[in-house]
């Protein structure tokens, strides 16, 4: 078993991804997880935090939350994607959002592979 963590920190609001190499196709499990919440003023209606997997070898996984006041409408790119697989690839891609003017966040994507 192999396993291999990325942070990603982001001052709101932004976007940060980063991509995991496994260095070959094999098959794993990966999530992204949140870590840290910092309001900067109070968390309200106008903030919002994800993590997600957007990405498996350049491929767009699954939209899970779509629409409302922060994501887009049904298919677009701004929704939220799958945050925990299991697939068979070689590379994946985590991106951590944070919506509002008052939000710093931190998180991690998690990959662990089958030996």
């Amino acid at each position: 078993m192999a396993a291999a963590t990325r942070q990603l920190f982001v001052n709101s609001p932004a976007s940060r991804s980063v991509t995991i190499d496994l260095g070959a196709a094999t098959t794993f499990v990966a999530w992204g997880s949140i870590t840290m919440l910092d309001p900067r003023i109070q968390f309200d209606r106008d903030n919002a935090v994800v993590i997600d997997i957007p990405f498996i070898d350049g491929n767009r996984t699954n939209t899970q939350v779509f629409g409302g006041d922060h994501w887009g409408a049904s298919g677009a790119f701004s929704n939220v994607h799958d945050s925990a697989i299991v697939r068979f690839g070689r590379t994946v891609t985590f991106r951590m959002r944070t919506f509002g003017p008052d939000i710093d966040a931190m998180g991690c994507g998690i990959v662990i592979t089958n030996p």
